[in-house]
């Protein structure tokens, strides 16, 4: 009878210790979740701000480029006295510069973009 409580006590007591690690293997992986969850919050929000702030910067140089473009246009027909000389300088510049990058748009926009992006979601 005495030896048969002692094993009683002696399982009880590693029945709560599995008990206890089983609750420990829970809250661990709970809060590993929660890191991981916190770790994506962050690198979205990164990219978020990146994302923004580049299209932010990209219009605002659009707009200047297409109103500094405008005013050249005007400038240089007023220049060779012919009133669609500058735009046609002005167009046959960008139709180049198009060109320059529709042929190197892989290693000169693509690769370096895709970098950035992959960069700034990783964190590093």
């Amino acid at each position: 009878m005495v030896n048969e409580q002692i094993v009683n006590k002696k399982n009880m007591s590693e029945l709560n210790k599995i008990e206890e690690i089983g609750d420990n293997l829970k809250q661990y992986l709970m809060l590993n979740f929660e890191i991981v969850k916190l770790q994506a919050t962050e690198r979205a929000s990164v990219f978020g701000a990146f994302l923004v702030s580049t299209i932010v910067v990209g219009v605002t140089s659009f707009l200047f480029v297409f109103t500094l473009s405008i005013g050249l246009g005007f400038y240089l027909s007023a220049l060779l006295g012919n009133a669609w000389a500058g735009f046609a300088i002005i167009a046959a510049f960008y139709f180049v510069l198009a060109i320059i990058f529709f042929l190197g748009r892989k290693k000169m926009i693509e690769k370096p973009l895709r970098d950035k992006i992959i960069r700034k979601l990783l964190g590093n």
